[in-house]
């Protein structure tokens, strides 16, 4: 079962990571690419993984979770400004930065899916629940690779990457069949702290810089018709 959590989830990130490879043609419309990013990260959150946590642990360890989340990302976020100093950052280092941060919070928020997905292998929930990770992790496979795609990775790195974030998976399923039972609490914690992260990089690494470079009312277009596409996507699933 642990495998197939595997297989579901890297499969998913890496269909994911083969549309955004395909939208590299729009590498000079960086405005269009963020906009759309970020209105289906931000409808993402809102449409699937903020209820998710609410529902899994209630509103109290979900705002803990996601303060943290957000306090995490600018103690991270402000410490690597200061060691630059007042030197420029390239846009690839930008994009790699970008696509580092939300590596890490994909892999952690797939760590209680794991155990999540343990402690219900033997219901009828487990066939949903995979089906689930697998076309959960399409629309995270595209918002994972935009911005490393535009700092110019290949393939082999987008296949890499795929099996990486979703090792945490397998991890979570061990632990949680280890211990026999569902970490409620510890889970949505994890889940909202990613919440806090995704949330603070999609407004400060994808928004706003092509905010001040770019007309505010495309941006915000794009971002709606993001909100639209992923709304529709979840609604069929």
């Amino acid at each position: 079962m642990w495998l197939l959590g595997f297989l579901c989830t890297s499969s998913g990130i890496f269909i994911g990571g083969m549309i955004a490879w395909h939208l590299k043609g729009l590498q000079q419309r960086v405005d269009i690419i963020y906009g759309l990013c970020a209105g289906i990260i931000l409808g993402l959150i809102s449409f699937e993984i903020f209820p998710e946590a609410i529902e899994l642990g209630g509103w109290l360890s979900t705002f803990i979770g996601f303060t943290i989340g957000m306090i995490i990302f600018e103690v991270l976020h402000n410490s690597l400004h200061s060691n630059q100093g007042k030197k420029s950052t390239s846009k690839k280092k930008l994009y790699i930065r970008t696509g580092l941060t939300l590596m890490f919070s994909f892999s952690v928020h797939n760590l209680p899916l794991g155990i999540i997905l343990a402690t219900n292998q033997e219901s009828d929930f487990t066939m949903t629940l995979l089906q689930t990770l697998l076309f959960h992790s399409i629309p995270e496979g595209i918002i994972l690779f935009t911005p490393l795609i535009l700092a110019g990775i290949n393939i082999f790195i987008v296949l890499l990457i795929s099996i990486i974030v979703s090792i945490p998976v397998s991890l979570g399923f061990f632990i949680g069949g280890y211990l026999g039972f569902d970490l409620q609490l510890i889970n949505t914690t994890l889940i909202s702290f990613t919440i806090g992260i995704i949330f603070m990089v999609t407004i400060s690494e994808i928004l706003y810089p092509v905010l001040i470079k770019s007309s505010i009312f495309k941006v915000l277009f794009w971002v709606l018709i993001g909100l639209g596409i992923i709304g529709f996507y979840l609604k069929l699933l």
